[in-house]
């Protein structure tokens, strides 16, 4: 496995490295995290790289998830958060990504601020297969 993907407890430590103070509810992660495409995802084959690829162009999923850091204005904590996008069509989640950092991270960000929020970054896409 290259270091392109790397356990998503590996890349929770980083996050927690360079957001002091910040917690990671690790149940909401899945197993791996693609470094290069922003994505937590499960594998049981050995071939990541594989797994991730069939993900990407997936179209049946149910909803895709996006997992952000955020700053509170009363001395400076960052949170982590996540929100939830279902996938109204057949949409992939490669394609959702880039709508996403398009047009929804805009929204997302008024969304914020609009409560109090500061919006630092995404730190990783996820999906959600089935209703729950």
């Amino acid at each position: 496995m290259s270091a392109e993907i790397v356990s998503s407890a590996s890349h929770a430590q980083s996050l927690r490295e360079r957001y002091r103070g910040f917690e990671i509810p690790s149940y909401k992660l899945r197993e791996w995290f693609s470094t290069v495409h922003k994505v937590f995802f499960d594998c049981d084959s050995p071939d990541k790289h594989s797994c991730l690829k069939a993900l990407l162009k997936q179209t049946n999923l149910w909803a895709f998830i996006i997992f952000f850091v955020v700053r509170e204005p009363s001395g400076g904590q960052y949170r982590f958060m996540d929100a939830s996008f279902r996938n109204l069509g057949t949409e992939t989640l490669e394609h959702f990504m880039t709508r996403y950092h398009q047009q929804l991270e805009s929204m997302t960000r008024l969304s914020l601020q609009s409560i109090g929020l500061e919006y630092v970054e995404c730190v990783g896409h996820s999906y959600q297969e089935t209703a729950t």
